[in-house]
């Protein structure tokens, strides 16, 4: 049995992997062209953080991750994107070895931290259970439901946080009349939520600074300036808050950037009037169905439940200093 890096050439054997061992703790099937694009093709692949367990010239598993200072704190950490194990492979021992010899080269590079959270670039499909086969595009973390969570742990990895994955079916969505009694209420002390219109619309980019959020801060005032479906949470002409861009994925889910409202205008329910305005919108599209992320501790996941949405899978957000 030998740990080695990835060479071009090791990418079929990857790809089966995937397709049996991978799908077998939940990952989406995916077409080669699809693969490529996730993984070995991703602008941040690197055979330098991606491992093999070879014994007698056979694959019998691998792991990748990824670093680099263009990716949020990827100047200390470096960021597992997965371990993938055939069944007859699938221990403790290799899961260690493969994992040793991914965070040696995060050391090798610099890195303090080998992490598994959502700044990783690396997105990697699951499918969400209890669908007719729906995806989810990403992971938070580590699925507490398989053995790779607990062998995490075993290792040195502490998880600090835990995040529930939430889905809902569209075609079951309505929105309650209780929502439409709210905006009027709201539109008399002027909050209200619309299209962004940058011709009427003014702080969109300050607004979304406020959050504190780096992603945000770089994808959704260009999707205010692309022209693409943003709603906005409003004080009269001030943005205040935000969710969107509205579109459907090829998966048939709803995008989700996600949603936020400036300190200083909260309290006066435009998050929950944007939440569901943003499923009116997706339905409307024509999104099959939307999932979403929240902390397992966040108020937030009391609006999503009495949307209807229901949490269908657990992740662990994992960190183990180098």
């Amino acid at each position: 049995m030998i740990i080695r890096r990835y060479t071009p050439a090791d990418e079929d054997a990857l790809f089966s992997l995937w397709n049996t061992a991978g799908t077998a703790i939940g990952f989406a099937p995916l077409t080669r062209e699809r693969f490529r694009a996730l993984l070995t093709g991703h602008p941040h692949f690197s055979p330098e953080y991606t491992f093999l367990l070879e014994e007698n010239g056979t694959i019998l598993g691998f792991t990748n991750g990824c670093t680099g200072s263009d990716i949020p704190k990827g100047d200390v950490r470096g960021y597992v994107s997965c371990v993938v194990l055939a069944q007859e492979a699938d221990t403790p021992e290799n899961t260690a070895l493969l994992l040793s010899a991914l965070e040696h080269a995060f050391q090798k590079a610099g890195r303090t931290y080998s992490a598994v959270t959502f700044f990783n670039p690396i997105r990697l499909p699951w499918i969400i259970p209890g669908t007719p086969g729906h995806q989810h595009n990403n992971a938070p973390g580590i699925a507490v439901d398989i053995p790779l969570h607990d062998r995490m742990l075993s290792l040195g990895y502490r998880e600090f946080t835990r995040e529930c994955a939430m889905y809902l079916n569209l075609a079951d969505y309505e929105t309650p009349a209780w929502v439409g009694q709210k905006a009027e209420k709201m539109a008399r002390e002027g909050y209200h939520v619309a299209r962004y219109d940058p011709a009427r619309h003014t702080n969109l980019e300050e607004m979304v600074v406020s959050l504190g959020n780096a992603m945000w801060s770089a994808e959704i005032p260009a999707a205010g300036k692309a022209g693409m479906d943003l709603l906005v949470g409003l004080k009269d002409n001030t943005c205040a808050g935000f969710t969107g861009p509205v579109y459907p994925e090829e998966t048939g889910r709803g995008y989700f950037a996600g949603l936020g409202v400036a300190p200083q205008y909260e309290g006066h329910g435009l998050g929950t009037l944007l939440f569901y305005r943003l499923l009116e919108r997706e339905k409307q599209v024509g999104s099959q169905y939307m999932s979403l992320f929240t902390g397992e501790d966040n108020h937030a996941r009391f609006i999503y439940l009495g949307a209807g949405f229901r949490i269908v899978r657990t992740f662990g957000v994992m960190l183990k200093e180098l």
